[in-house]
């Protein structure tokens, strides 16, 4: 069996309640469906409150500063602190990005022989693998495959290892070490701004550590997955491709003849439509749909309306 945990807040709950519904659907021996979040935002899945973890926002803030990035760091620490927060939870736990659905029945661990599966993409970003080199001593990329691919299966024993050999290295926690580093200054990054470039990967650094240091526990096993889609949905008119975990890594999906009357149904005729091609997920990444700068400034309101940091 394993648990899925669904990290999210308020302004992404366009897509929860589908991400759920599909989870429970194509998860094969799923247990329980958790999320994370700072208030209870749905009756469909258990709750696992940001307050129960080791560090807060404010934490976040007060490290980083207020940047419309801050709470995409945030969640990416949060998801390697699961077991702490919530006592009764599986050894092994699929974290889902809220706007990630599965499309068909997909195995994530293999019960017998206790190995899981790896689903993987080819991106590649200089400043993750800088910072995975400075957070890990002596840790690379394995080959050319990567791990960003909105989904990850966490394993209490691998997450272990992990923050033991960061907290011997930076003598912190792992949340707080992982942060840090994002201060450092960049040989791959032009502008050294927050607001830039992203400097880290949480699945590319659990991804390439148990790859190297587990090696006999898991499998990549590549699923045809659509990481960013950019098709026409509700109010939303975007006639390019979509982005993929293959090579190429672009695809249309045409449906620009399609009218809909709200975004859930665009989203269903999207999952409909991504399962008829083939595909075994797809993730509308909110940024896809919204206005950039807009997509930015939500960011910052929702961190001056839940912290109370120092820096205020």
């Amino acid at each position: 069996m394993i648990d899925v945990i669904i990290p999210t807040h308020v302004k992404d709950t366009e897509t929860l309640e589908l991400c759920i519904e599909q989870a429970r659907k194509n998860v094969l021996n799923v247990n329980k469906v958790y999320v994370i979040s700072k208030d209870k935002l749905t009756d469909s899945a258990e709750w696992i409150p940001e307050s129960a973890f080791p560090f807060s926002l404010d934490d976040v803030v007060n490290i980083i500063g207020e940047g419309w990035r801050t709470t995409w760091y945030y969640q990416q620490v949060l998801k390697f602190y699961a077991h702490e927060a919530c006592d009764g939870l599986l050894d092994d736990y699929l974290i889902v990005d809220s706007d990630t659905m599965f499309l068909r029945p997909i195995d994530f661990y293999e019960e017998e022989s206790g190995k899981i599966y790896f689903n993987f993409g080819y991106e590649k970003y200089p400043s993750y693998d800088e910072h995975m080199k400075k957070l890990v001593p002596g840790l690379n990329r394995v080959d050319d495959k990567s791990g960003i691919t909105h989904s990850m299966v966490f394993s209490r024993d691998i997450l272990t290892e992990l923050k033991k050999t960061v907290e011997l290295k930076h003598d912190s926690p792992l949340w707080k070490a992982f942060l840090d580093i994002t201060n450092h200054k960049y040989l791959s990054v032009d502008n050294q701004s927050h607001d830039a470039n992203g400097r880290a990967s949480e699945y590319e650094i659990y991804f390439n550590y148990a790859r190297t240091h587990f090696r006999d526990r898991v499998i990549c096993r590549p699923l045809n997955s659509i990481l960013a889609y950019k098709g026409n949905l509700h109010k939303v008119k975007m006639n390019f491709g979509s982005r993929t975990n293959r090579l190429p890594a672009e695809a249309v999906i045409d449906n620009t003849t399609e009218e809909f009357s709200s975004l859930e149904e665009s989203f269903r005729y999207v999952i409909d439509k991504t399962r008829e091609n083939n595909y075994d997920s797809v993730t509308f990444q909110k940024h896809t749909r919204q206005d950039f700068d807009e997509y930015k400034n939500d960011s910052v309101e929702y961190l001056r309306e839940n912290t109370y940091v120092e820096n205020k």
